[in-house]
């Protein structure tokens, strides 16, 4: 209990919203602070959420005895008088719902019924999450949401749909025809955060689009990499981006000329998230990011060689996805990063030459995360290069125990460390 006192608020509320019902209503019990959070009203307001399913009726006078925020409705291929029933309740218990999730899987005319309208009011929805499918038995849907802000699109069949939203600034959108395509020019023009997944391989005509407010882009297309073909536009596209903040690029391979084309025209870049599944990375590319704080790598081959950030705070290298982990050319290149805090290895591959190194007492927290087998000779060797590091997370690694936590204590009698038991199969 003292080490969960000394967390804020904010981190409780994310730890309790992975519970469900029964165990955040026994943990309410617990002591007067968790009582007070899991019952007040911004918890409530951004954790609770009304689900509505199949065939399982509402009881209403459950349900009455307070108004939801966020409601979740999963329309089912079989059309039953339940559903019906809790459509109609939906009124007295969430009028006007902030947060919306629709699972359509049917092709009735209950989705175009839940936009018109009809059920509860649409006037005060901010985010909006569609799965299944947008098509209606009634063909073309329009829908004015004059206060959404958030729209998350994971659907099919959407050439139907068409959406108002002048508030619009945040979308999440999953591409897998032309038709996706055609909601983004409508609101190309007043997106600040946008994340698309193509399934498609034809992006040609995302890279026309302009998007002048954007500050925040996440491009996830890892069935293909960048290549020569397509080199010139999207150089051009991302290089119109001069406004852009944070990025987060997925790609199947990404060719280092076109790299280093995109990090010369991003000055105000200050987080960048690259994702390859095939080839090497080398930082040397994007050395023109001189204002990167946090930078996230993930690939089977990382160089660090001649690589220079003098903002960089956040470094985070590996992945688990790779079986044979990730290898980190010119390791050394760590120790110069000044301003560096934060550092993450994830299935990096470690060096005998690592000993070497000259120790850097810039780097506070560390992360060591999904290693197969740690060796307790390597933990003692990064504790010996960082001896300044305050904060150690070790995760997802089997065969780490209570008695090499005690040992790197005895080096380093500052450091905390946190480690994971449960993942190990010990509980």
């Amino acid at each position: 209990m003292a080490c969960f006192a000394w967390l804020p608020n904010e981190i409780l509320e994310n730890i309790f919203q992975h519970l469900d019902f029964k165990n955040r209503r026994n943990l309410s019990l617990v002591c007067r602070r968790w009582n007070e959070i899991l019952l007040s009203e911004r918890y409530l307001r951004r954790h609770v959420i009304l689900h509505i399913e199949g065939c399982r009726l509402l009881d209403g006078k459950a349900y009455f005895s307070r108004d939801y925020e966020a409601m979740s409705i999963k329309l089912d291929n079989q059309y039953c008088n339940e559903m019906a029933k809790n459509l109609r309740l939906v009124n007295a218990i969430c009028a006007s719902p902030e947060y919306l999730r629709i699972d359509n899987r049917s092709n009735d005319q209950r989705f175009a019924l839940v936009f018109g309208n009809v059920f509860f009011g649409l006037e005060n929805v901010e985010k909006l999450h569609l799965l299944g499918t947008c098509k209606t038995e009634k063909g073309y849907l329009c829908s004015s949401l004059n206060n959404l802000k958030s729209l998350k699109i994971e659907s099919t069949n959407v050439e139907y749909f068409r959406l108002i939203a002048p508030q619009l600034t945040e979308l999440y959108l999953y591409v897998c025809s032309e038709d996706h395509m055609d909601l983004l020019p409508q609101f190309a023009d007043q997106l600040i955060k946008l994340t698309v997944v193509f399934e498609s391989k034809d992006i040609y005509y995302f890279y026309n689009l302009n998007f002048s407010l954007l500050s925040e882009l996440a491009v996830d297309r890892r069935l293909k990499g960048m290549t020569k073909s397509e080199q010139d536009i999207s150089i051009t596209f991302f290089r119109r981006l001069k406004q852009l903040q944070k990025l987060h690029l997925s790609v199947k391979f990404i060719d280092s000329y076109v790299l280093q084309m995109i990090s010369t025209g991003m000055s105000n870049l200050t987080e960048l998230s690259l994702t390859v599944s095939e080839g090497t990375i080398e930082l040397s590319n994007i050395n023109k990011l001189l204002m990167l704080q946090k930078l996230k790598i993930e690939a089977e081959k990382v160089n660090l060689l001649d690589a220079k950030f003098p903002h960089l705070r956040h470094l985070t290298l590996g992945s688990p996805d790779f079986r044979t982990g990730t290898y980190v050319y010119a390791f050394e290149n760590l120790m110069i990063f000044d301003s560096l805090r934060n550092l993450g290895l994830h299935n990096v591959k470690f060096y005998p030459e690592v000993l070497k190194l000259t120790p850097s007492y810039n780097v506070e927290v560390m992360f060591i995360t999904n290693y197969k087998r740690l060796e307790e000779a390597h933990l003692q060797m990064l504790v010996r290069r960082f001896p300044a590091v305050r904060w150690l997370k070790i995760a997802h690694c089997p065969g780490f125990t209570a008695r090499e936590v005690e040992k790197l204590k005895r080096m380093n009698p500052k450091l905390q460390v946190a480690f994971d038991e449960v993942t190990q199969g010990r509980l």
